[in-house]
């Protein structure tokens, strides 16, 4: 009995001092891509393959290095957490079958912790090759991705904006996918 009150104790005590430690401060740059872009796949056309694939997991860690650069204190968005700017990334990409280069396109727009817009930045690349087996082709998008990431990136600037302590007047970076335009999309 006494060695169970004193293993519950010591549990409660470790339980205790390390919520200080979870507490820790929130970033202050939060990078979005929307749920969407990880579930929805997109379709390549060629007229001897098809090729499917989720812009997400691919555009996520290109997107992240690049702005970990310039924003060292960037997180991702996970749920609903809130920081001082939130930049959300919207990848499309085209194929030509013909010309047999790829076509990307990322959309960057920044938002205030109150969800002001502060800007929008666009970034396009395009990438010789041909559509092909799954890790050639996977080569080829995530080259056309970095091209376009880093045509963003030589656009993008960010304000230092002042800190509001007041956590009850920033937009949550879940309500930024909220906002998503229409559906349609030619490009």
């Amino acid at each position: 009995m006494k060695n169970y009150l004193k293993t519950k104790t010591c549990i409660i005590i470790l339980a205790l001092s390390s919520i200080p430690s979870m507490a820790a401060a929130s970033p202050n740059s939060l990078l979005y891509i929307s749920a969407n872009d990880y579930s929805h796949s997109v379709r390549l056309l060629h007229p001897y393959y098809d090729y499917w694939f989720e812009q997400g997991p691919l555009v996520e860690p290109i997107a992240f290095e690049a702005l970990k650069e310039k924003l060292p204190d960037i997180s991702m968005c996970k749920a609903n957490e809130t920081a001082d700017t939130i930049i959300r990334i919207k990848p499309s990409l085209f194929y030509n079958p013909q010309m047999r280069v790829y076509h990307g396109r990322l959309v960057a727009t920044v938002f205030s912790g109150g969800g002001n817009v502060l800007g929008t930045y666009v970034g396009e690349a395009q990438q010789q090759g041909f559509l092909s087996v799954n890790h050639a082709t996977q080569l080829h998008i995530q080259k056309v991705y970095a091209k376009a990431m880093q045509n963003l990136m030589s656009k993008f600037e960010i304000k230092p904006i002042e800190r509001n302590g007041n956590a009850e007047n920033k937009l949550p970076c879940g309500l930024v996918g909220a906002q998503e335009e229409a559906k349609i999309n030619f490009y």
